[in-house]
């Protein structure tokens, strides 16, 4: 059978042995791990070499004969000539095509035509599908905010749309989309 005075003996040793413990290793690291400025072999010779030249730099002045005076002085040649003209850029001319004068205007058909205007999403999250409604597979969400270009509108109330910087297109409601931004 266990003595409980024994257990209380043996508790007051454990907890001095830990105190006792926990004082040396602090001991070991604040003495060990002192930083005494010491450097890798290799950073202590650049050091040296380093602090050598710097003094032989500042001891050695510059002789007034390396040092040159600039000035401009401009040189009197007449009239000077005009610059010649820069090389005319060949752009060709792109006359934007509107898309549909409104968005509810009926039509049997999806409308082709280029990519011409950027919309933006109104909605909180919207989805982004592969065909013109809500039975088919969504692609991609949109947040509010995000900007897409418009490829074409159809009557039924959605606009096929492109996502330039992911490449994605797909079906978005049209009640989701604006001209301004939101």
């Amino acid at each position: 059978m266990i003595d409980p005075a024994q257990i209380g003996d043996s508790g007051a040793l454990m907890l001095r042995l830990t105190f006792l413990l926990s004082a040396a290793l602090f001991l070991t690291l604040l003495i060990g791990g002192q930083d005494y400025g010491q450097l890798r072999p290799g950073l202590a010779a650049q050091k040296e070499e380093r602090a050598a030249a710097l003094a032989l730099a500042e001891a050695s002045p510059k002789p007034v004969s390396d040092l040159v005076v600039a000035a401009f002085v401009p040189e009197d040649e007449g009239t000077p000539e005009p610059a010649p003209a820069p090389p005319a850029l060949a752009l060709p001319l792109v006359t934007p095509q509107p898309i549909a004068d409104s968005l509810a205007a009926p039509s049997d058909e999806v409308a082709a035509s280029e990519p011409t205007e950027v919309w933006f999403v109104t909605g909180a999250t919207v989805n982004v599908r592969a065909g013109p409604g809500t039975e088919h597979a969504v692609l991609d969400k949109l947040s509010r905010g995000d900007a897409a270009t418009l490829v074409s509108l159809d009557g039924t109330g959605w606009a096929k749309i492109r996502i330039e910087g992911d490449g994605i297109e797909g079906f978005v409601s049209t009640d989701f989309l604006s001209q301004v931004a939101p």
